[in-house]
């Protein structure tokens, strides 16, 4: 029989025992730790997936039935109501409605003496309600053609000339007022100097839009304003660089002054506003002489501003 040494025999088992080491699996709770971990991951996908298939799924039932023209009506299908065709630039059913305070069509006066009307009209989210910002629609001046900025105050103007809706958002001075100054008192006084539905035109009636004010100063009905006609040195730029509603001397500038040769009557329509609902609508093109002495296309806007 073979005897090894020793120190032999003890490295042999030294090695053995590694080796049963490098073989065992290690503690079955530190793979059963790892088990439950990809298990708890696999869950929370899974979750997540069960989470946005729901949220498509709400999403889907939740959206609008798309309608054909923005005015209709129609009974609601389980009786409980009327729906109304509204929004832009998709035309969707509204709500069931058992009440609303009017009927698409229908037509109020802001002031019957004045003669300023408002409309029913179907909002973006199909409830019918009366447009209150027919009652204030003055036209501004945008220079290099860019959105109308408009700015919140608090402090009230009467744009309407009929005591109501004082409390409205202002331009900023970069897209500035058209005004005149009617009494010749140095001060814009209120929307009756501005070119709006506050205009009082020659018949006693406000003006509908801004540019039917402005075509009073067209004298040899060319349609557009300018220097041909007697009253174009009257017509007068406000930029209110504080937004406080009062007019300062410092404010007013002639057309002259800012460079305007001539403001177009040729309107057109199209509809923009701004998350606080103020709309520019009417729109027009003036020319002014620009930097180095270049002739510049503007733009003139009726904005409609919302009671706030």
């Amino acid at each position: 029989m073979l005897r090894l040494p020793k120190t032999l025999t003890l490295a042999s088992s030294m090695i053995l025992s590694l080796a049963a080491t490098a073989c065992d699996p290690g503690p079955i709770v530190l793979d059963k730790d790892v088990a439950d971990g990809d298990e708890q991951l696999q869950g929370e996908e899974d979750a997540e997936e069960d989470a946005e298939e729901d949220a498509e799924e709400e999403s889907e039932e939740e959206e609008a039935e798309a309608c054909s023209g923005a005015g209709q009506m129609r009974e609601c299908e389980d009786g409980s109501g009327t729906q109304f065709c509204g929004g832009w630039p998709q035309t969707t059913w509204g709500p069931c409605l058992e009440d609303f305070e009017c009927m698409p069509g229908e037509t109020n006066v802001c002031d019957v003496e004045l003669g300023i009307y408002q409309d029913c009209i179907i909002n973006d989210e199909g409830v019918p309600v009366w447009d209150a910002d027919d009652c204030n629609t003055p036209l501004v001046l945008s220079f290099d053609a860019a959105p109308v900025e408009m700015l919140t105050s608090s402090a009230a103007f009467d744009i309407s000339g009929a005591g109501i809706c004082l409390d409205t958002d202002w331009p900023a001075a970069s897209t500035p007022w058209l005004a005149v100054d009617l009494d010749k008192n140095g001060f814009i006084d209120g929307g009756h100097e501005l070119f709006g539905s506050g205009s009082v035109l020659g018949s006693g009636r406000h003006a509908q839009n801004g540019f039917i004010a402005l075509a009073s100063f067209d004298d040899n009905g060319d349609g557009r304003v300018d220097a041909l006609d007697a009253r174009f040195g009257e017509l007068l730029v406000w930029r209110d660089g504080d937004a406080d509603k009062r007019s300062l001397p410092h404010e007013l500038t002639s057309l002259a002054d800012e460079g305007v040769q001539g403001i177009s009557l040729d309107y057109g329509v199209r509809e923009q506003c701004d998350a606080r609902g103020n709309c520019g609508r009417e729109r027009s093109s003036f020319e002014f002489v620009g930097a180095g002495g270049r002739v510049q296309v503007g733009e003139v806007v009726d904005v409609y501003l919302a009671c706030q």
